[in-house]
């Protein structure tokens, strides 16, 4: 459990790395802040790879509560931040032939930040490791790594240094 401990450090780092370039918007050019976004993606993707496939020690985990008007505000702000570079063009499976879709930065982003927000609250209340772990796994395999993967290809299309 020692290597998963360090490896919970790295991927807290990296998360709180992310939402501190989130949270950073207000006070950056809009390329700088991308860029930043872009960078914090980038090693949070490379750890989330890593996070290993654990068994929960419980079944019952009381996730926190989705605040629906904090994502509106958070999504509302990013999407003035970004104005026109906000939108993309993406495909939402690859495995299949299908007609691309309009994606958000603002949306992408929002979604990443409030579930490490919740992931990282779970594991400041005390949830057993494996559980944290279990859930940061699956939540990054099944909703936000998809997020940050859209957000990540569009930030590098746009070519921002």
């Amino acid at each position: 459990m020692s290597d998963n401990i360090e490896l919970m450090q790295r991927f807290r780092a990296a998360a709180m790395k992310f939402i501190d370039a989130v949270d950073s918007a207000p006070h950056l050019e809009t390329e700088v802040f991308l860029a930043n976004v872009g960078d914090s993606m980038a090693e949070l993707y490379s750890t989330a790879l890593s996070l290993p496939a654990v068994e929960p020690e419980t079944t019952d985990t009381d996730e926190a509560p989705f605040k629906t008007e904090k994502w509106d505000e958070l999504h509302r702000s990013l999407r003035e931040k970004i104005g026109p570079l906000d939108t993309y063009w993406t495909v939402f499976d690859f495995t299949e032939k299908q007609e691309p879709v309009e994606g958000t930065l603002a949306g992408d982003i929002s979604e990443i930040y409030f579930d490490l927000k919740e992931s990282l609250h779970v594991e400041e209340i005390g949830v057993p490791k494996s559980d944290v772990l279990f859930d940061w796994r699956l939540d990054f395999r099944s909703h936000w790594g998809r997020h940050l993967l859209g957000a990540l290809t569009a930030i590098h299309h746009l070519h921002i240094e």
